[in-house]
């Protein structure tokens, strides 16, 4: 059970400015699908996100 929550997790970000949370797609630079802003690690805070929460 433990493991099949390990894979139901993964790295995203949330957005500095608006805090709406969405996946990377695997891509370092991202825009965030809610406000437009350019994301990337050093803009936006990475994020661990369960594929529950969508």
């Amino acid at each position: 059970m433990l493991n099949e929550r390990a894979s139901d997790i993964e790295e995203g970000y949330k957005c500095s400015r608006c805090g709406g949370m969405f996946g990377s797609c695997g891509d370092y630079t991202v825009r965030c699908p809610f406000c437009s802003m350019i994301c990337d690690e050093v803009k936006c805070r990475v994020v661990e996100m369960n594929h529950e929460e969508y």
